[in-house]
């Protein structure tokens, strides 16, 4: 039987410790970080700016302030992809949302979608849409307290962006959509002085803010 050469046994020898060698690496290599691990929890500080949506008409209607956004976001991640959300911010409001963060890009972007329901308070008063100037009138349900809580719902959308695993940068847009109703008493010009008022307000919100993750990685 002839012998094989010793080239011919090198090549064959270096071709298998090549092939071991990638397979342990492939093995050691960790997956793709999708910046959303099972098991993980982001704390979200934000502020930002409010934009509210005016479709009023002529005659009475409801003057609702919303103030400038700014509080806290609390996030579990379920898997890569799916997340429940807490918020709570000033103008006090509320609101739980389910999370779906799409898959990252660039290793470092992480682009989402989001839709909640929650409670929002804030302060109301009646304003007649054809005079400048604000009505002197009491809000009958809560006297001179003039703000009501109202059941909202939010949907929107934004932008996360990791400078390391557990540090990020945070770009949010959503609109809080709530309506709201008041009987007002002691209106001038009205008879017997009652008027009942109601708005659905679309509140839009713009806000940014930092993200600290914690857990599994």
């Amino acid at each position: 039987m002839r012998r094989r050469s010793p080239i011919l046994m090198l090549f064959i020898a270096g071709l298998s410790i090549l092939n071991f060698t990638g397979s342990v690496v492939r093995a050691a290599t960790p997956p793709p970080d999708d910046r959303a691990s099972a098991g993980s929890t982001e704390v979200n500080f934000f502020a930002g700016i409010s934009a509210p949506v005016n479709k009023e008409s002529t005659g009475f209607g409801l003057e609702i302030k919303t103030g400038t956004p700014i509080g806290g976001r609390l996030l579990y991640n379920f898997d890569r992809h799916n997340a429940v959300e807490f918020s709570i911010a000033n103008p006090l409001s509320v609101s739980a949302n389910y999370v779906y963060n799409f898959s990252s890009f660039r290793d470092k972007w992480v682009p989402y979608v989001t839709a909640g329901v929650g409670g929002s308070r804030r302060e109301i008063a009646l304003s007649d849409n054809s005079q400048p100037a604000q009505l002197n009138s009491n809000l009958m349900e809560t006297g001179p307290d003039r703000k009501q809580t109202a059941f909202t719902g939010n949907f929107g959308g934004g932008l996360k962006f990791f400078f390391t695993q557990r540090f990020a940068l945070r770009f949010d847009v959503r609109d809080q959509v709530g309506n709201y109703k008041g009987t007002f008493s002691n209106v001038a010009g009205v008879p017997g002085g009652i008027v009942r008022a109601g708005k659905t307000l679309n509140d839009f919100q713009i806000t940014g803010g930092i993200v600290f993750r914690f857990g599994k990685s």
